[in-house]
């Protein structure tokens, strides 16, 4: 910054010079071209051709300047040289209160008229200037307040501008105006404090949700049927055969349209150097022949899926259900990288020494017995003996027995050779085929992830071993572009999710077959006494509600976003939940022999999960109305947001993508700053509201995503979630209220009754917020989302004893 603010000084000195000797009644197109430009460009390094937009458009206005950094941040209203600012006198500093210009002839008008563009435009500083004065301010407020209201800063002359040009500088130079030195200039340092969330009057917060004994019996077994059962041996194969669902079935109950399901990966690596080929790894008829015939490739089989569609199921099931009859009469090495904590060795030492255990523990082979070694290398033992040292066996035979050793330790020392050695002679020993499959890579970090793909190419075109590796997408479109995947023109075979009500079903199915018996738990829950009769009563509850309610499945469904891990654990919480109250459903349920659980029990034990409190760093619920800035209309903007990428993807022919520079102007066009908007799209990205091309997650303050598209994720917090009480019941705490008077009235309270009260208050707050909200331009209809919700809150009112 320090050479920029020396030239800009030299620059505006240069030109105050230059208007002193060249005085003359300019008109606005030659104050421009002879003052402004030289102004903006040459004085304050704004870059007119990257920086610059002139005489942009919206709604038959024109702005004569548009200063972009990056986004728009700048609206600059030029008048004629001879329109001359009479600026009051009688105050030192170079602030003025906006309003005491109001009677300035020809200043006014223009400081109304550069504010309503900001204000359209969601520009946050406007400028009017005549080339040898200036007035700046902040065009578009995020304190709720009119640009009227606030204070403006005044150079009343280029000569002002020379003598006090470190504060010109600060406020309307390209570093200053990305600094944002206006506001603080104008509003101080404190501007925008928000007022204390609830939360911050809670003491624990979030707290931890106590659970009775039949709930924690409950969440015993929840942890059987959706964790421990997972690594049983005992009851794999029935596990498999069970509760395995094919991958890639369209879900039924998507708030997104089939067409943005079925493009899941495509989009993902279009228009990149050295794209695979992608075929899915399973269809209608089971598993893929493709896939099988692979096998036989020397260059390692990619299977790529988003994080829990499955990938470590789809292995499982491949190996002991879909090719039995093959990895039966093969060598299968399973090498899970998600099962260790932190790696104490190189990835190839830590892949060799996982090999060697499994073919100790599995196959009886431990590959550093002394007899084992002399076999693989049986025949280098006999050049060996022919050679040199062959005399000391008849000699000297305790130096002879000295010097084969050594031979053979040189041999074990290079331990990707032995490796790839002990494997072939295995191989053709036992006349059968090895197989490694290498899982979970994407556990770990980009670098690993790489080290692994590089290692499994070698494995695959040199070990006497089919490669099976599954890594995420985008891992693998950064690597294919950027690293060790660069050189390799791969086929890829993609796992989408099953449809995660079949999940459900099957998974809870076999939870009932567990409590009553029919499956042994011996190796389960070894010491464990667990109410299994209860247990079992209040699965078959929830097994009905899920599937009877298309309203829970509809949730759990969009909320996982195709993720099956989350899926499972959203019901793993509802069974050993402690915000249902579960001695109420068995008590119903023995009397009428029926329990129906609502939706609203169910989104709370999501929602909290073991938390008292809406704890928004670990719930997988995004609070859409939190905001950063004083705008009562920031608390809308996510959700004006969702809603734009929704139609629009509606109508993109680019798999749903909206460019990111649409939607800046959409909520720009809607009066938000750049820093708002920079706020909530880093935010719906991070809870996987929206995805990005690339699935890149754009920084609150260095956004590079290109294009973005809804997810089922934020398609419900769109269309379902600002309908419920539930939900503003949980947010409720995690909102800052800009108003005293609702900000008094919103308390934390535990009754139901007292909840639904507290709801209507807090309802009526967004209310007053909305006021200034034109749903018709925006696209997002407050009015018709709190009529829904308070007649949840009447429906709920319902059952309230």
């Amino acid at each position: 910054m320090g050479s920029q603010f020396e030239v800009g000084k030299k620059a505006i000195e240069a030109l105050a010079e230059w208007y002193i000797s060249h005085a003359a009644s300019r008109n606005e197109a030659t104050t421009r071209l002879h003052l402004i430009d030289d102004l903006l460009f040459e004085c304050l390094f704004w870059d007119k051709r990257s920086d610059c937009i002139t005489e942009e458009r919206l709604d038959g206005l024109y702005a004569d300047y548009t200063l972009m950094c990056p986004r728009r941040m700048v609206i600059v209203e030029a008048k004629k040289e001879d329109v001359y600012f009479d600026i009051p006198s009688g105050l030192s500093n170079r602030q003025y209160a906006i309003r005491t210009l109001s009677d300035v002839p020809g200043l006014a008008e223009a400081i109304r008229q550069a504010a309503g563009y900001c204000q359209q435009r969601g520009t946050p500083y406007g400028v009017v200037t005549n080339g040898h004065q200036l007035v700046a301010f902040l065009g578009s407020r995020e304190d709720g307040l009119l640009p009227e209201e606030g204070r403006a800063i005044v150079f009343e002359s280029l000569e002002a501008m020379v003598a006090d040009f470190p504060t010109l500088w600060k406020v309307l130079s390209k570093p200053g105006v990305s600094e944002r030195h206006l506001h603080k200039l104008v509003l101080g340092p404190d501007n925008s404090i928000l007022p204390k969330k609830l939360a911050e009057l809670i003491s624990p917060y979030p707290g931890v949700k106590n659970r009775n004994f039949i709930q924690t019996d409950l969440q015993i077994l929840a942890d059987l049927v959706f964790e421990d059962i997972i690594s049983s041996e005992e009851l794999e194969d029935e596990f498999l055969r069970t509760c395995y669902c094919q991958s890639g079935a369209l879900s039924q109950y998507a708030l997104v349209s089939k067409s943005l399901l079925a493009s899941r990966y495509a989009a993902l690596f279009e228009g990149s150097s050295g794209a695979p080929t992608l075929r899915p790894a399973s269809t209608k008829k089971g598993i893929s022949k493709e896939l099988v015939a692979e096998s036989f490739a020397r260059r390692p089989i990619l299977l790529i899926g988003d994080v829990g569609v499955g990938k470590t199921m789809f292995f499982r099931h491949f190996i002991k259900i879909d090719a039995k009859e093959v990895f039966d009469d093969a060598l299968v090495i399973y090498v899970d990288f998600g099962t260790q904590a932190v790696f104490s060795a190189e990835i190839y030492d830590y892949v060799a020494d996982d090999i060697s255990r499994q073919l100790r523990s599995n196959y009886a082979t431990d590959i550093y017995d002394r007899s084992f070694v002399r076999a693989v290398y049986h025949g280098d033992l006999e050049r060996f003996q022919r050679g040199i040292y062959g005399i000391l066996r008849d000699t000297d035979q305790p130096a002879y027995a000295a010097k084969e050793i050594a031979f053979l330790e040189e041999r074990l020392q290079n331990k990707e050779q032995f490796l790839k050695d002990a494997l072939s002679h295995i191989a053709k020993g036992r006349r059968k085929q090895i197989v490694v499959f290498l899982d979970n890579a994407d556990q770990r970090t980009d670098s690993i992830q790489q080290q692994v793909f590089v290692l499994a190419q070698t494995m695959a075109a040199q070990w006497p071993a089919a490669v099976f590796l599954a890594l995420r997408p985008e891992t693998f479109q950064r690597s294919k572009d950027r690293g060790s995947l660069s050189a390799y023109h791969l086929k890829a075979f993609t796992v989408s999710p099953p449809r995660i009500d079949e999940v459900l079903s099957k998974r809870l199915s076999f939870g009932l077959d567990l409590t009553s018996g029919r499956l042994s738990l011996s190796s389960l829950v070894p010491g464990v006494t667990v109410d299994f009769q209860k247990v079992g009563v209040f699965l078959a509850i929830v097994k009905y509600s899920i599937e009877t309610s298309n309203e829970i499945v509809e949730a759990i469904d969009n909320l996982c976003g195709g993720n099956v891990r989350l899926a499972l654990e959203f019901v793993r919480r509802l069974i050993g939940s402690g915000h249902i109250d579960t001695r109420k459903i068995l008590e119903k349920y023995d009397r009428s022999g029926s329990y129906f659980i609502r939706l609203h029990e169910f989104l709370r034990t999501v929602i909290f999960g073991d938390g008292v409190y809406f704890f928004p760093d670990s719930s997988p619920i995004e609070n859409l109305f939190d905001i950063q800035t004083l705008e009562p209309r920031e608390h809308f903007l996510s959700l004006i947001m969702l809603q734009f990428v929704s139609s629009e993807g509606r109508r993109s022919a680019t798999h749903g993508f909206v460019d990111v520079d649409k939607v800046y102007d959409f909520a720009a066009g809607s009066g938000f700053q750049p820093k708002q908007i920079d706020t909530h799209l880093a935010r719906l990205c991070t809870k996987r509201l929206i995805e990005t091309a690339g699935r890149i997650k754009p920084l609150q303050t260095d956004t590079t995503a290109s294009a973005v598209r809804i997810t089922t994720v934020g398609a419900y917090h769109l269309l379902r979630l600002p309908h419920l009480f539930a939900y503003y019941d949980a947010i409720v705490t995690d909102t800052p209220i800009l108003d005293a008077d609702f900000r008094d009235r919103v308390c934390d309270v535990a009754e139901i009754g007292d909840r639904l009260e507290r709801c209507k208050t807090f309802l009526a707050y967004f209310d007053t917020c909305a006021r200034g909200l034109e749903s018709a331009r925006c696209g997002f209809d407050w009015a018709m989302a709190a009529a829904y919700t308070r007649k949840d809150i009447e429906k709920i009112w319902k059952y309230v004893p």
